[in-house]
C-alpha cells in the first residue's frame, strides 16, 4: 500500500495556521461594544456626580469638583485597563469557552454561572484548570453576528445548568 501525499501552496506555516483559525466557524472575535462603554460612561457620570453633590454640601464646591474629577479619572482607568484586559476572540467548546487574549494566548476555561439579559448581554463565569473564577461580559453587538450569541448563551445555560 503506498501513501498519498496532499500539495499544499507554498505558504509559511504561521499563516497557513492563521488561516485555518480564521476560517473555523467556532472562533468568534470580539470587537469593542458600543453598549458596554456607554453603560461604563453613564456609571462613570453617576457616580463622578455622586461624589461631587456629597463633597460639596460638606466641603464647597471646589472641593466636590477635585473629588469629582478624582473619582472619573480612578474609574475611566479602571476601565481602561478592564478593556484592555478582556479577551480579544473566543471558541465554544463541549463545557466551556477557549479564550485569547490580545497577545495570542489561549486560556481553556468551564462555563460555571451564566445571566442573561434579553438578546444583550450575556455575563458568565469561567473557572479555569487552575486559578479563580472571572467574569466575561460578551454584548451582542460586540460579535459579528447574531447567531454565535445565540449559540453560546444556549451552551451557557447549559452549563451552568450542570453547577447547580
Amino acid at each position: 500500500m503506498t501513501s498519498a501525499q496532499i500539495l499544499l501552496p507554498e505558504t509559511s506555516s504561521d499563516s497557513f495556521a492563521a488561516d485555518l483559525l480564521a476560517d473555523s466557524p467556532r472562533r468568534h472575535t470580539l470587537r469593542p461594544s458600543l453598549f458596554l462603554w456607554g453603560a461604563t460612561a453613564a456609571f462613570v457620570a453617576v457616580a463622578a456626580a455622586s461624589v461631587f453633590h456629597c463633597m460639596a454640601a460638606y466641603a464647597g464646591l471646589f472641593s466636590g469638583c477635585i473629588a469629582a474629577l478624582t473619582v472619573t479619572v480612578a474609574l475611566t482607568t479602571a476601565a481602561l485597563r478592564g478593556e484592555r484586559r478582556r479577551p480579544v476572540a473566543f471558541e465554544i467548546g463541549q463545557d466551556g469557552l477557549t479564550t485569547w487574549d490580545r497577545a495570542g494566548n489561549a486560556q481553556y476555561r468551564r462555563i460555571t454561572g451564566c445571566a442573561q439579559w434579553s438578546d444583550r448581554l450575556l455575563a458568565l463565569i469561567l473557572v479555569p484548570a487552575k486559578g479563580h473564577p472571572a467574569s466575561f461580559l460578551v454584548a451582542a453587538d460586540a460579535l459579528a453576528n447574531a447567531s454565535a450569541f445565540r449559540e453560546l448563551a444556549v451552551r451557557a445555560r447549559r452549563c451552568a445548568q450542570e453547577h447547580l
